[in-house]
């Protein structure tokens, strides 16, 4: 997936927050690590297409969405 970001950007984000949003849905607390990885490749992708605003409002959503999950937002806060 990290070879598609340059090329195509707007498949990688799609599938990435794809992957990442099912496992902090789930609450599967135990992926939240892999759930983050997913969520840095999307930024990534993100970042590479110029969209820093809607990445902005993307890791904003989610803090909402999961804010009471500690140990997810740690990782969120901490790493992207």
């Amino acid at each position: 997936m990290d070879a598609a970001i340059e090329i195509n950007p707007d498949w990688v984000i799609r599938n990435a927050c794809r992957r990442a949003e099912s496992i902090m849905d789930a609450g599967k607390a135990k992926y939240y690590d892999e759930a983050v990885e997913w969520l840095k490749k999307a930024r990534d992708a993100y970042l590479a297409s110029d969209k820093e605003q809607e990445w902005s409002d993307y890791r904003n959503k989610l803090i909402t969405i999961h804010g009471r999950k500690r140990k997810l937002m740690g990782l969120i806060k901490s790493e992207i």
